[in-house]
């Protein structure tokens, strides 16, 4: 009895302090819940990513994270009213002015940029809420477009207000600095705010949900792609000896293709830091660029730029036809379980027709009663194009075949044709003749009419396979052949046989000079003008113009001899010669080309061989260059 006694004091003392510590955890919970907390943690986690890794106290940055990571912590909540989202923007306001004025930064700054990442705010949550609330709604067509669009006007905005005073601040050029602060919270918002949403969701959690299936090859494949990536793109910005900028956009498009938007949000943040490190550090084709640091600075944030505007939509569109295609598959599985239980039309027929039934389910198909349908003569039932199919079905029927089936249109009530499926089976006295046949007719106009959508689905990919294949066999520079396109364009002239052949084979004098003295940009532009003279020069409709690499062309002219060949290259010399593409480097001043060629009369095409002779003579062109040069079986070769 004392102990119970003692245990109810003990319980009774210790009341009080329950008390205390439930309204405690209903303050705080409170305060949570009022988003100040998330927001305000969030906000100076950023303004320390953005002064101190990103960039500094007292320079521009490359990409500006605040406003993007700020803005996607408000989004969700933004329609719960302005007293919430006033909330929000203190928060914000005071994470931004906490961690800056920490940093070094001064108070009045630190206060004006608090203003515009307010300001930042209310424009993105205007522009985008209620649209945009999680990870999911950025995979919709008009929300991607939308949230770029944001993502360009908001920084324009306010990078118009603080330039001047930010420029001061850094003593930088105005106009310099506007379009450096532009650029870099365009990026941040543009990069930042779907990271931040991504992460929210969980879903980076589990990689497999990323990926079309979710089994674990996918998570194979992910694994892969995504080291592919970092690999390529490390080497790109690490590099400082060529140009090889495009060389990221391959693995970023397969790593799109296998993870969809959640590829693109990881790919464009990956490149960014990659970049970034690599640029800083003096690495990286954008260090090839000529100017100041500064234009580089901005070179690089243009193309990170034009990454995130190119792949984000990409990766939405793809994400955005894969739940197309699951709720395509879901509503086909659907009708296959209502089609299945659905009340069938049956048929019960002496085999000349003489007697027959139907059931009631004739009504609800084609809209006769049962006595209208069996007033009918049987094959009148049938369209006319299909009268013809079903006699034949019947005659098999009454020679032994037990079981037909058979689609054709059956006359409907209204005037109309309805496409139905019939399973025929013949009855009878085992050992006698057949008796007659049962059907069972289904409806399926639905399923020709997806039929029919998947036959222009189809042919559609079909197409889009056609066109991907011709980019493949394409020079993406110049537009002629590449290698590979060359090589089957030779095997189709092989199954033709077509002769006589000619092989021409090209190469720009002194192009290596052209390129240090002019640029690669100049040496591009050189590179397509040669090909446009090359292209027409090869009209005829077996005739090709390929590129084969750096500055090395060839050209292959059906039916031509070796004089006609001599006076094509001859032709193209004097047009390239025409243009004048002016070329300091060259004792002929402007560029010009040698060319080697090669003929075979008959016999099976031996392209190997024509290439060898062509270039033998091509070596024997470069002697003294500007020079076209046939090769002779005799081991003689015929100048021009």
């Amino acid at each position: 009895m004392q102990l119970s006694q003692q245990m109810r004091v003990v319980r009774e003392m210790a009341r009080p302090d329950q008390q205390v510590e439930k309204r405690v955890r209903t303050v705080l919970g409170t305060v949570w819940e009022s988003g100040i907390p998330q927001a305000w943690l969030g906000t100076m986690v950023a303004t320390v990513l953005g002064l101190l890794v990103l960039g500094h106290v007292d320079r521009p940055n490359l990409l500006w994270p605040v406003s993007g990571i700020a803005l996607a912590l408000c989004l969700p909540q933004w329609q719960r009213g302005w007293g919430k989202r006033i909330r929000l923007l203190l928060g914000s306001a005071a994470g931004f002015w906490t961690a800056a004025v920490m940093l070094g930064m001064p108070w009045r700054m630190a206060a004006m940029i608090s203003v515009l990442t307010c300001i930042d705010i209310v424009l993105g949550g205007w522009a985008l809420s209620p649209a945009v609330k999680t990870f999911e709604d950025l995979k919709d067509e008009r929300n991607i477009l939308t949230f770029l669009l944001a993502a360009v006007v908001i920084p324009m905005v306010t990078g118009s207000l603080g330039a001047y005073p930010v420029a001061m601040f850094l003593k930088l050029p105005v106009m310099q600095t506007l379009m450096m602060n532009v650029m870099g919270n365009s990026l941040g918002i543009a990069a930042c705010l779907p990271l931040v949403l991504l992460l929210r969701s969980g879903d980076w959690l589990g990689l497999d949900k990323m990926g079309p299936g979710g089994q674990a090859r996918d998570k194979l494949r992910i694994a892969a792609t995504s080291t592919f990536f970092v690999a390529v793109s490390t080497f790109v910005f690490w590099q400082r000896t060529s140009p090889f900028l495009f060389m990221v956009f391959p693995p970023m498009i397969l790593l799109i293709l296998t993870m969809g938007l959640e590829g693109s949000v990881l790919a464009s943040v990956a490149l960014s830091i990659i970049g970034w490190f690599g640029t800083m550090h003096g690495h990286g084709p954008i260090m090839l660029a000529k100017g100041t640091s500064m234009h580089q600075f901005l070179v690089f944030q243009g193309f990170v730029w034009i990454s995130l505007a190119t792949s984000l939509p990409v990766g939405a569109l793809l994400d955005e036809r894969r739940r197309a295609e699951h709720r395509a598959n879901e509503s086909e599985s659907i009708y296959k379980v209502l089609l299945q239980n659905t009340e069938d039309l049956i048929i019960l027929s002496s085999i000349d027709g003489s007697q027959r039934y139907v059931s009631p389910g004739v009504t609800r198909l084609a809209g006769w009663t049962q006595e209208e349908y069996l007033a009918m003569n049987r094959f009148e039932t049938f369209h006319p194009d299909d009268q013809e199919m079903a006699r034949s079905v019947v005659r098999k029927l009454s020679t032994g075949v037990q079981e037909q089936t058979m689609q054709y249109r059956m006359r409907e009530k209204s005037g109309g044709w309805k496409w139905v499926r019939a399973v025929v089976r013949a009855y009878g006295v085992e050992g006698e003749a057949i008796a007659g046949y049962v059907g069972t007719i289904r409806d399926i106009s639905d399923q020709k009419q997806i039929e029919e959508s998947w036959r222009r689905e189809r042919q559609g990919l079909v197409t889009e396979k056609r066109q991907m294949a011709a980019l493949a066999n394409t020079d993406p520079l110049t537009g002629l052949l590449n290698r590979r396109g060359f090589e089957e364009q030779v095997e189709v002239l092989k199954r033709r046989g077509s002769f006589p052949v000619a092989l021409l084979m090209v190469d720009i004098d002194h192009f290596k000079r052209y390129n240090d003295r002019y640029g690669h940009l100049q040496g591009d532009a050189c590179l397509t003008q040669v090909a446009q003279v090359l292209r027409s020069h090869a009209t005829r409709t077996n005739d090709i113009a390929a590129r084969l690499g750096g500055e090395e062309f060839t050209v292959v002219l059906v039916g031509a001899g070796m004089q006609d060949a001599l006076r094509v290259a001859e032709a193209m010399q004097s047009v390239l010669r025409s243009v004048g593409l002016e070329h300091g480097a060259s004792p002929f001043g402007v560029v010009t080309i040698s060319a080697g060629v090669s003929v075979q009369a008959g016999g099976e095409l031996d392209i190997e061989q024509l290439m060898a002779q062509a270039d033998s003579a091509l070596y024997m062109s470069k002697r003294v260059r500007n020079r076209v040069t046939g090769y002779s079986k005799q081991e003689e070769l015929v100048r021009t």
